[in-house]
């Protein structure tokens, strides 16, 4: 892919001091195969479920995904017996859930795919969510690199059992809020579950402050709404895995590889993959207006 370039910087440490030296490089890339993948996360949530199942685009290329419109889609409930033909329409595939929600806290779930005469499957439980206690808000002066504004706290806690995984979005104004980012917790702490030291007790302090940004807090009337997803320890090791490769970056990020996926080919000889992800998830939320 000629004309793009790319910029690096050599660091050549002389003494105690360093000198960089910058090159531009103009790259002959070949172009790379069309990947397909599907953003598949089910939610315990009424109305309509949706799909996506794309072809990914080169690293270089600004284009948006190309869609993949010529699959046959179903979600079962391999617990109830129940399956959920989604359709295609407008650039990804829906099940319109109505009242009843296709997700059920402790039931297991099926992905198929049938395309290009290939089936494809992908599993996943849909596990229970973690308890919201408060969300509250305070109003502070300007403190070093924290910014004046008011500052949401997250009051949370896990239940008492089984190891519980939970994907923490926040949204200002009912968009999502990129300040804060996407935490990941286990037990309302960091790590993988397996200690089980922090079960049954309050969210740690990073996630109880990660609401707010010191760099951009919430003015009064901002609306903020806290999201807790629960997901099954496989999807939280996906997600912690996509945060990875979202961050590497700097002079010793390490080299873009393909986040594994949980799609499987059901013909053991064929070549043809599916990347991305099938993930259930119940989500509980609080919503606060910044106003004191």
């Amino acid at each position: 892919m000629r004309n793009k370039a790319i910029k690096y910087i050599a660091i050549v440490l002389l003494g105690a001091s360093f000198t960089a030296c910058e090159r531009v490089i103009d790259l002959d890339l070949p172009n790379g195969e069309a990947l397909p993948y599907v953003d598949a996360w089910i939610t315990d949530q009424p109305g309509v479920q949706t799909i996506k199942f794309l072809k990914a685009t080169n690293y270089m290329n600004s284009n948006a995904a190309e869609v993949v419109s010529d699959a046959q889609i179903t979600v079962t409930d391999v617990t109830a017996a129940k399956s959920y033909p989604f359709t295609y329409q407008n650039g990804a595939y829906n099940y319109d859930a109505g009242t009843t929600p296709i997700g059920v806290t402790g039931h297991s779930y099926k992905l198929s795919i049938a395309w290009n005469g290939e089936q494809f499957e992908a599993t996943d439980k849909l596990n229970r969510p973690s308890i919201i206690d408060s969300l509250t808000s305070e109003f502070k002066e300007v403190d070093g690199d924290d910014k004046e504004g008011y500052y949401v706290k997250l009051y949370a806690h896990d239940p008492i059992g089984a190891p519980d995984f939970c994907w923490i979005r926040t949204y200002r104004n009912e968009e999502l809020n990129h300040y804060v980012g996407e935490m990941l917790s286990a037990d309302g702490s960091f790590g993988n579950g397996d200690d089980a030291i922090s079960d049954g007790f309050a969210f740690i302090p990073p996630f109880r402050d990660g609401v707010t940004s010191g760099e951009k807090p919430y003015e009064k009337g901002d609306v903020v709404k806290v999201l807790l997803r629960s997901m099954s320890k496989p999807s939280y090791e996906f997600m912690q895995q996509v945060q990875q490769v979202l961050n590497n970056d700097g002079l010793f990020g390490k080299i873009l590889t393909n986040v594994p996926a949980n799609v499987f080919n059901l013909q053991s000889t064929s070549k043809t993959k599916i990347y991305g992800w099938f993930g259930t998830v119940a989500e509980i939320s609080a919503t606060k207006k910044v106003d004191q």
